[in-house]
């Protein structure tokens, strides 16, 4: 039987032929976070002793819920997550940047 379109990507990112239902560990070629929950993300990371993420160049945070915010509680998020991405060399996206598609597109 053939496979579906989701187990050919996963299975060319495990490096071998995974099927549904199966647990398989894949190479990713972006990380995604938003607003809503980047700031749990980067909080759990700076707790658990990491200084940086593993590959911040492949690691965006979207600003995007609401920006520019309405509400001090979100900027204050929306300063944590910039902050972070500085300290850390992560991509920010917001509404007046360029795609993270083509940001990562463009490293090629």
């Amino acid at each position: 039987m053939g496979m579906t379109l989701a187990e050919k990507i996963l299975s060319e990112h495990a490096g071998k032929r995974v099927h549904a239902g199966e647990i398989a560990v894949v190479n990713t070629d972006l990380a995604y976070a938003q607003d809503g929950t980047g700031p749990l993300a980067a909080r759990k990371i700076q707790e658990m002793g990491f200084e940086k993420v593993f590959n911040p160049r492949k690691t965006i945070f979207f600003l995007d819920h609401a920006s520019p915010s309405p509400k001090f509680e979100l900027s204050n998020d929306h300063a944590f997550l910039r902050g972070f991405s500085e300290r850390t060399g992560c991509r920010i996206s917001t509404w007046d940047t360029e795609s993270p598609i083509r940001l990562w597109l463009k490293r090629k």
